[in-house]
């Protein structure tokens, strides 16, 4: 098993253009993370709104929505101790669940970060225009800040870090100045006056305001640039959460003591006007501007460095990925990331904005809880420098906690974010199937594609076409016959295929001798078309890597059957059935046929076909009914051992029957139950009667967890004769087996 703990690496061919990121961000750095997106538009447009909605009882709400994010906080710090990487939530999902489940996380974290910051960038636009200058396109100031920011991370990290902290620790100056001039003010009647009892208003609100408190995932975000992470991540988490939950309460009193007559996403602003004058209320609208750009600042930060985990763990194309050799930033991810805010910003109003964030961040955060109780039983003695107490209880408070508060979105009348909510999931698994479903699956470190350099095409098209790489020309003449023998009753055509590998130092064209002499060899071989009965195309590829030439060819001439020698084994343990074959077998989109042959290089026509009523065995029996044509004959076996009860075997035969009766009648089948003590036995001393053994894959094989000692293998080592394997391919199967691949 792969050591947990480890980061999960991007493939060699990536890492070769992406430069890592660079780690210069300390603790103060990552407080201003925390504290300047828990300190943002939140306090300066939700503290009004709340109050509007429960009066003096915000305070419980903002209490009851730290709480909550308090149960996921401590997760991220147990996570963020052993995986001290970019990617927070997502990576630790990743570690812990399975990759389409993982991805989903990570699909809710970057709609979470794209929302939250498009509801800062919006709530930026609502105070300039009330407090600053009113401008015909409301939302073109907010947009202008995100387009600079946007390039400010492009910049560089520690540029936008050292941003970060100027701007954060100005704000909470600012705040205390607030909170000082109106304490001043401050009548415990009056507050308790307006302390609403209505405790599921309560928790509605404290719903809504949940999004002020996700500044901690920022934090784990960006783990990968700071320095120290295993320390000083949970530090700043901790630090950060209880800074703004005590400002948070006192501005709220502030607010509720100020006796507006409205409360709207701007009576911050009115607030501090009432209370430190037009100078001090202008200087606090500034904050409250400069706190926005801050939280704006570090969502985008830390959106892009999700993009760019999930890009390099296979769960978004790998363009996201791409880290600027002299920036040392995710370009292409923190264009993509300001792109989706400026859309989030421009389609929702700012209250929906804010409950449909809050839905996408909740939902993740139940699964990133669940993740840490799945990762403690998975791996129970990885190093944990840092230890969440009484699991499960504690995360399984916060996946309740979270889910009382998703049911409050809904409950209180918004019912517009949580179907938005729902399509946005939606299309991110559509998009995922999508992409990974037709992605074209190449060998690692399989370098550059191959280019044709010669072909030869025959002069008929065929609904049914074989691929017949070539390698070794002592069987090159053997696979060619047997191609022509299943492509004839199919009316089908066959590419014999010859790739010229080039050392990866080297270009395509210092193998010109080379390419000349295969040529000679492919056209001597196209001349048996007649004999042969079937149309016969040639090709010569030149390329880094042999499995990636025959894949890309095998998709380009869009065919149905991948004929492969084979020598039955290597002697090398990562190399199951030879490095091509291995490649060719496990990404290929066609059906597979090894051939191993025996001291007879001939088409087989009596074929002994053990089937145990499986989905490759299946497919096989057409082949071999093909191979054997007129005057051959296919026997279907299948093995019952000695010691089983004599019903054991009049099932077979019936199952045997069953399958006979499902063949072409003008097949010559026969069938046959083989006993002994062991399958491989019973096969392997009844094959010396036939030309070949024929056998199905089994359906845990051939794909990154075959081992030795599958039956298939066995049999091809141990017959003396020719075996053949077949490996059916299954386009539903495949198309899910891509999506939901590690």
């Amino acid at each position: 098993m792969t050591d947990p703990s480890q980061e999960g690496s991007a493939p060699a061919s990536e890492r070769s253009h992406a430069a890592g990121l660079s780690r210069d961000l300390g603790l103060v750095s990552a407080l201003a993370i925390g504290t300047g997106t828990m300190i943002a538009a939140g306090i300066f447009t939700l503290s009004g709104l709340a109050v509007g909605y429960v009066g003096s009882a915000a305070i419980a709400s903002f209490l009851l929505a730290a709480l909550v994010a308090a149960f996921t906080a401590l997760t991220y710090c147990e996570f963020s101790s052993i995986y001290p990487f970019s990617g927070e939530g997502y990576l630790y999902a990743r570690k812990s669940f399975p990759p389409l489940l993982a991805y989903l996380v990570g699909w809710c974290i970057l709609l979470g970060y794209a929302s939250s910051c498009a509801f800062y960038i919006a709530s930026l636009s609502v105070y300039f225009n009330e407090f600053v200058w009113h401008l015909p396109a409301e939302a073109l100031p907010g947009l202008v800040f995100l387009a600079a920011l946007t390039l400010l991370n492009i910049k560089g990290t520690k540029e936008s870090g050292a941003f970060q902290i100027v701007v954060t620790a100005a704000k909470i100056v600012l705040l205390v100045w607030f909170i000082a001039g109106g304490l001043g003010s401050f009548d415990a009647a009056a507050v308790s006056a307006r302390f609403s009892n209505d405790l599921p208003l309560i928790a509605s609100t404290a719903a809504l305001v949940f999004i002020t408190f996700f500044g901690f995932s920022a934090i784990a975000a960006s783990a990968g640039e700071v320095i120290n992470p295993t320390k000083t991540i949970p530090r700043a988490i901790f630090i950060s959460m209880i800074v703004v939950t005590a400002l948070y309460a006192l501005v709220v009193l502030v607010v509720v003591a100020a006796e507006l007559t409205e409360y709207t996403e701007a009576a911050m602003g009115v607030a501090a006007r009432a209370f430190l004058g037009p100078v001090g209320g202008a200087v606090i609208v500034g904050g409250a501007l400069f706190s926005m750009i801050s939280a704006s600042n570090a969502s985008i930060m830390a959106g892009s460095r999700v993009a760019l985990s999930m890009s390099r763990l296979r769960h978004l194309p790998r363009v996201f990925g791409r880290v600027g050799v002299r920036t040392r930033t995710p370009g292409v991810a923190l264009l993509a990331v300001g792109g989706s805010i400026a859309a989030f910003a421009l389609l929702l109003p700012l209250e929906e904005l804010a409950h449909f964030a809050n839905l996408v961040l909740l939902l993740a955060l139940c699964l990133v809880n669940a993740a840490l109780i799945v990762h403690r039983r998975r791996f129970p003695r990885i190093e944990r420098p840092f230890r969440v107490p009484l699991v499960p209880l504690l995360p399984g408070l916060g996946i309740a906690a979270n889910i009382y508060l998703i049911l409050q979105i809904p409950a209180q009348g918004h019912i517009q974010p949580v179907i938005l909510g729902i399509l946005a999931l939606a299309a991110g698994l559509f998009a995922y199937a999508a992409w990974r479903g037709a992605r074209f699956d190449v060998p690692a470190a399989a370098g550059p594609e191959s280019r044709i350099v010669a072909l030869r095409a025959s002069p008929r098209t065929a609904s049914f076409r074989i691929l017949l790489p070539v390698h070794n020309p002592h069987t090159v003449g053997p696979l060619l016959r047997i191609a022509a023998s299943l492509a004839r009753g199919r009316g089908g055509e066959i590419t014999v295929l010859r790739v010229v590998q080039v050392p990866d130092q080297l270009p395509p064209e210092m193998a010109r001798r080379e390419i000349e002499e295969e040529a000679a060899v492919l056209e001597r071989l196209q001349a048996l078309e007649e004999e042969l009965g079937v149309p016969v195309a040639t090709e010569i590829r030149v390329g880094h890597n042999v499995a990636r030439a025959i894949l890309e060819a095998a998709r380009e001439n869009r065919s149905h059957l991948i004929l492969l020698g084979w020598k039955g084994f290597t002697t090398t343990a990562r190399k199951i059935l030879g490095e091509v074959t291995d490649d060719v077998v496990r990404l290929g989109r066609a059906d597979i046929l090894l051939v191993k042959f025996g001291p007879e290089r001939a088409v087989p026509r009596r074929i002994l076909l053990p089937t145990a009523g499986g989905r490759h065995a299946r497919k096989a029996q057409s082949y071999a009914v093909g191979l054997a044509g007129d005057g051959g004959r296919v026997t279907l076996a299948a093995f019952v051992a000695d010691s089983a009860p004599e019903p054991r075997r009049a099932e077979a035969e019936e199952r045997l029957a069953g399958e006979r009766a499902g063949l072409d009648d003008g097949a010559v089948v026969a069938t046959r139950v083989l006993g002994g003590r062991g399958v491989v036995g019973g096969i392997v001393g009844a094959a010396a009667e036939f030309d070949a053994v024929m056998v199905g894959a089994s359906e845990d094989s051939f794909s990154h967890r075959i081992l030795f000692g599958t039956i298939p293998e066995r049999i091809a080592r141990e017959a003396p004769g020719t075996v053949m394997v077949l490996k059916s391919h299954d386009r539903v199967r495949a198309f899910l087996g891509r999506v939901t691949a590690d």
